[in-house]
Protein backbone atom coordinates (compact mmCIF):
# COMPACT_ATOMS: atom_id res chain seq x y z
CA UNK A 1 0.00 0.00 0.00
CA UNK A 2 1.63 3.11 -1.04
CA UNK A 3 1.89 6.69 1.59
CA UNK A 4 -1.11 8.88 1.55
CA UNK A 5 0.01 11.98 -0.43
CA UNK A 6 -0.99 15.01 0.91
CA UNK A 7 -0.38 19.09 -0.19
CA UNK A 8 -0.43 20.47 3.11
CA UNK A 9 -0.16 20.11 6.98
CA UNK A 10 -3.83 21.79 7.89
CA UNK A 11 -5.24 22.71 11.11
CA UNK A 12 -6.64 18.69 11.74
CA UNK A 13 -3.60 16.97 11.04
CA UNK A 14 -1.62 19.60 13.34
CA UNK A 15 -4.18 18.73 16.38
CA UNK A 16 -3.58 15.14 15.56
CA UNK A 17 0.10 14.93 15.06
CA UNK A 18 0.08 16.64 18.93
CA UNK A 19 -2.63 13.86 19.97
CA UNK A 20 -0.37 10.94 18.79
CA UNK A 21 2.87 12.31 20.98
CA UNK A 22 0.72 13.18 23.89
CA UNK A 23 -0.72 9.56 23.91
CA UNK A 24 2.51 7.95 23.36
CA UNK A 25 3.50 10.26 26.41
CA UNK A 26 0.72 9.13 28.11
CA UNK A 27 0.75 5.58 27.43
CA UNK A 28 4.14 4.87 28.46
CA UNK A 29 3.57 6.75 31.57
CA UNK A 30 0.78 5.02 33.06
CA UNK A 31 2.85 1.84 31.82
CA UNK A 32 5.56 3.07 33.77
CA UNK A 33 3.47 3.82 36.63
CA UNK A 34 1.62 0.70 37.00
CA UNK A 35 4.63 -1.32 37.68
CA UNK A 36 5.87 1.34 40.25
CA UNK A 37 2.80 0.80 42.14
CA UNK A 38 3.15 -2.95 41.89
CA UNK A 39 6.76 -2.70 42.94
CA UNK A 40 7.52 -4.90 39.60
CA UNK A 41 10.08 -3.21 37.83
CA UNK A 42 12.86 -4.92 35.89
CA UNK A 43 12.13 -8.53 35.77
CA UNK A 44 10.67 -10.80 32.91
CA UNK A 45 7.18 -9.22 32.89
CA UNK A 46 8.33 -5.79 33.01
CA UNK A 47 10.70 -6.55 30.08
CA UNK A 48 7.96 -8.29 28.37
CA UNK A 49 5.59 -5.57 28.74
CA UNK A 50 7.55 -2.61 27.98
CA UNK A 51 8.48 -4.14 24.96
CA UNK A 52 5.16 -4.17 23.87
CA UNK A 53 4.18 -0.67 24.66
CA UNK A 54 7.02 0.49 22.99
CA UNK A 55 6.75 -1.60 19.72
CA UNK A 56 2.91 -0.92 19.23
CA UNK A 57 3.85 2.93 19.95
CA UNK A 58 6.21 3.12 17.27
CA UNK A 59 3.89 0.82 14.84
CA UNK A 60 1.14 3.17 15.85
CA UNK A 61 3.01 6.47 15.54
CA UNK A 62 4.48 4.83 11.91
CA UNK A 63 0.84 3.84 10.45
CA UNK A 64 -0.60 7.64 12.04
CA UNK A 65 2.49 8.81 9.41
CA UNK A 66 2.04 6.80 6.51
CA UNK A 67 -2.38 6.89 6.99
CA UNK A 68 -2.12 3.31 6.61
CA UNK A 69 -4.95 1.42 7.82
CA UNK A 70 -2.92 -0.78 10.34
CA UNK A 71 -3.61 2.40 12.32
CA UNK A 72 -7.34 0.61 13.14
CA UNK A 73 -5.79 -2.77 14.03
CA UNK A 74 -3.42 -0.73 15.83
CA UNK A 75 -5.88 1.35 17.70
CA UNK A 76 -7.85 -2.08 18.60
CA UNK A 77 -4.99 -3.33 20.26
CA UNK A 78 -4.55 0.23 22.06
CA UNK A 79 -7.66 0.48 23.56
CA UNK A 80 -7.83 -3.00 24.77
CA UNK A 81 -4.39 -2.46 26.92
CA UNK A 82 -5.95 1.01 27.91
CA UNK A 83 -9.52 -1.04 28.86
CA UNK A 84 -7.70 -3.64 30.64
CA UNK A 85 -5.85 -1.20 32.97
CA UNK A 86 -8.89 0.82 33.70
CA UNK A 87 -10.53 -2.46 34.92
CA UNK A 88 -7.86 -3.54 37.07
CA UNK A 89 -7.37 -0.18 38.92
CA UNK A 90 -10.95 -0.25 39.17
CA UNK A 91 -11.91 -3.00 40.37
CA UNK A 92 -8.96 -4.80 42.14
CA UNK A 93 -5.91 -1.97 43.33
CA UNK A 94 -7.75 0.93 43.22
CA UNK A 95 -5.40 3.89 42.28
CA UNK A 96 -6.98 6.94 40.94
CA UNK A 97 -3.91 8.19 39.77
CA UNK A 98 -3.29 5.41 37.39
CA UNK A 99 -7.41 5.66 35.93
CA UNK A 100 -6.38 9.56 35.20
CA UNK A 101 -3.56 8.31 33.18
CA UNK A 102 -5.90 5.58 31.60
CA UNK A 103 -8.62 7.94 30.67
CA UNK A 104 -6.36 10.60 29.88
CA UNK A 105 -4.65 8.14 27.49
CA UNK A 106 -8.10 6.61 25.99
CA UNK A 107 -9.23 10.43 25.27
CA UNK A 108 -6.03 11.34 23.19
CA UNK A 109 -6.57 7.91 21.31
CA UNK A 110 -10.29 8.31 20.58
CA UNK A 111 -9.67 12.34 19.84
CA UNK A 112 -6.74 10.81 17.00
CA UNK A 113 -9.25 7.94 15.89
CA UNK A 114 -11.85 10.89 14.78
CA UNK A 115 -9.30 13.38 13.19
CA UNK A 116 -8.13 10.76 11.04
CA UNK A 117 -11.45 9.30 10.40
CA UNK A 118 -12.51 11.73 7.64
CA UNK A 119 -12.96 11.27 4.46
CA UNK A 120 -9.85 12.84 3.43
CA UNK A 121 -7.66 10.45 5.40
CA UNK A 122 -9.90 7.51 5.56
CA UNK A 123 -13.46 7.23 3.57
CA UNK A 124 -15.58 4.29 4.71
CA UNK A 125 -15.42 2.63 1.53
CA UNK A 126 -16.77 -1.29 1.49
CA UNK A 127 -13.46 -2.71 0.56
CA UNK A 128 -15.07 -6.35 1.52
CA UNK A 129 -17.68 -5.77 -1.50
CA UNK A 130 -16.19 -6.89 -4.67
CA UNK A 131 -19.12 -6.85 -6.55
CA UNK A 132 -19.27 -2.50 -7.52
CA UNK A 133 -23.17 -2.73 -8.38
CA UNK A 134 -24.09 -3.59 -4.82
CA UNK A 135 -21.01 -0.62 -3.68
CA UNK A 136 -22.61 2.85 -2.23
CA UNK A 137 -21.17 4.72 -4.51
CA UNK A 138 -22.44 7.44 -6.68
CA UNK A 139 -21.55 8.17 -10.27
CA UNK A 140 -20.10 11.87 -10.73
CA UNK A 141 -18.30 13.39 -13.37
CA UNK A 142 -15.50 16.04 -12.31
CA UNK A 143 -14.70 19.27 -14.45
CA UNK A 144 -10.77 19.45 -15.18
CA UNK A 145 -9.57 22.14 -17.24
CA UNK A 146 -12.33 22.43 -20.58
CA UNK A 147 -13.21 18.33 -20.16
CA UNK A 148 -14.93 15.87 -17.82
CA UNK A 149 -13.59 12.79 -16.21
CA UNK A 150 -15.93 10.37 -14.91
CA UNK A 151 -15.20 9.33 -11.23
CA UNK A 152 -16.79 7.25 -8.60
CA UNK A 153 -18.23 9.26 -5.08
CA UNK A 154 -17.52 6.35 -2.58
CA UNK A 155 -17.50 8.91 1.07
CA UNK A 156 -19.21 12.24 1.38
CA UNK A 157 -19.07 13.54 5.17
CA UNK A 158 -17.57 16.61 7.20
CA UNK A 159 -17.40 19.00 4.50
CA UNK A 160 -14.99 16.23 2.42
CA UNK A 161 -15.34 14.45 -0.12
CA UNK A 162 -13.83 10.99 -1.19
CA UNK A 163 -13.89 9.42 -4.97
CA UNK A 164 -12.03 7.11 -7.25
CA UNK A 165 -10.65 8.22 -10.23
CA UNK A 166 -8.11 6.54 -13.23
CA UNK A 167 -6.58 9.83 -13.96
CA UNK A 168 -3.85 11.31 -12.03
CA UNK A 169 -4.89 14.61 -10.98
CA UNK A 170 -3.24 17.92 -9.15
CA UNK A 171 -3.28 17.90 -5.74
CA UNK A 172 -4.16 21.44 -4.48
CA UNK A 173 -6.35 22.46 -7.70
CA UNK A 174 -9.94 23.70 -7.48
CA UNK A 175 -12.29 21.39 -9.35
CA UNK A 176 -15.62 21.28 -9.63
CA UNK A 177 -18.19 17.98 -8.60
CA UNK A 178 -21.07 16.83 -10.64
CA UNK A 179 -23.35 14.20 -9.33
CA UNK A 180 -26.65 13.35 -11.32
CA UNK A 181 -29.07 12.17 -9.05
CA UNK A 182 -32.43 10.90 -10.94
CA UNK A 183 -33.56 13.85 -12.31
CA UNK A 184 -31.12 16.58 -11.08
CA UNK A 185 -27.54 17.34 -10.57
CA UNK A 186 -25.86 18.81 -7.85
CA UNK A 187 -22.94 20.69 -8.08
CA UNK A 188 -20.18 21.02 -5.30
CA UNK A 189 -16.39 22.90 -5.55
CA UNK A 190 -13.72 22.20 -3.59
CA UNK A 191 -9.64 21.68 -3.21
CA UNK A 192 -7.90 18.40 -3.78
CA UNK A 193 -5.96 17.65 -0.53
CA UNK A 194 -4.80 14.13 -0.33
CA UNK A 195 -4.38 11.31 -3.22
CA UNK A 196 -3.53 7.50 -2.57
CA UNK A 197 -2.94 4.73 -5.16
CA UNK A 198 -3.52 1.48 -3.45
CA UNK A 199 -2.83 -0.74 -6.32
CA UNK A 200 -1.60 -0.44 -9.40
CA UNK A 201 -3.98 -0.25 -12.13
CA UNK A 202 -6.82 0.32 -9.69
CA UNK A 203 -8.46 3.07 -9.16
CA UNK A 204 -6.67 6.35 -7.37
CA UNK A 205 -8.18 7.45 -4.24
CA UNK A 206 -8.72 11.35 -3.57
CA UNK A 207 -10.10 13.52 -1.02
CA UNK A 208 -11.58 16.95 -1.67
CA UNK A 209 -12.41 19.80 1.02
CA UNK A 210 -15.44 21.31 0.03
CA UNK A 211 -15.94 25.11 -0.32
CA UNK A 212 -19.54 25.90 1.13
CA UNK A 213 -19.41 29.80 0.75
CA UNK A 214 -23.29 29.90 0.00
CA UNK A 215 -26.67 29.01 1.68
CA UNK A 216 -26.93 26.97 -2.11
CA UNK A 217 -23.49 25.12 -1.41
CA UNK A 218 -24.56 24.18 1.73
CA UNK A 219 -28.06 22.90 1.00
CA UNK A 220 -26.77 20.85 -1.85
CA UNK A 221 -24.14 19.12 0.49
CA UNK A 222 -27.18 18.36 3.17
CA UNK A 223 -29.05 16.63 -0.02
CA UNK A 224 -25.62 14.94 -1.32
CA UNK A 225 -24.89 13.32 2.28
CA UNK A 226 -28.38 12.03 2.89
CA UNK A 227 -28.56 10.93 -1.07
CA UNK A 228 -25.07 9.19 -0.13
CA UNK A 229 -26.69 7.47 2.67
CA UNK A 230 -29.89 6.11 1.22
CA UNK A 231 -27.99 5.25 -2.06
CA UNK A 232 -25.58 2.16 0.31
CA UNK A 233 -28.31 1.41 2.07
CA UNK A 234 -30.50 1.14 -1.41
CA UNK A 235 -27.79 -1.13 -2.42
CA UNK A 236 -27.61 -3.69 0.37
CA UNK A 237 -31.09 -4.57 -0.13
CA UNK A 238 -30.76 -4.64 -3.79
CA UNK A 239 -27.99 -7.40 -3.29
CA UNK A 240 -29.85 -9.51 -0.69
CA UNK A 241 -33.02 -9.52 -2.76
CA UNK A 242 -30.62 -10.56 -6.12
CA UNK A 243 -28.98 -13.12 -3.89
CA UNK A 244 -32.76 -14.43 -2.81
CA UNK A 245 -33.99 -14.57 -6.52
CA UNK A 246 -30.84 -16.28 -7.24
CA UNK A 247 -31.01 -19.01 -4.73
CA UNK A 248 -34.72 -19.27 -6.03
CA UNK A 249 -34.41 -20.23 -9.21
CA UNK A 250 -31.43 -22.31 -8.60
CA UNK A 251 -34.13 -24.75 -6.44
CA UNK A 252 -36.11 -24.91 -9.19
Amino acid sequence: MRKLLEIEFNDEIKKSILTVYAFSLVTFLMFFITRVVERSVFNLSFLIEITFVVVTLKFYARAFTNRNYALWGLTLVLTIYILMNILHYTFFEYNIFVLYLAFLAALFLGLNGYLMSSPLYFPRIQWWEYDFRYRGELKADIVVGKSEVEVRVADIRRECISFLAFEILPLGDIIELKIPYKKKVYQVSGKLKTQREDIPGRPIRYGMKLELKSDVDKKQYTELKKIWGLNKKANIRRKFADYTQSQEKSEL
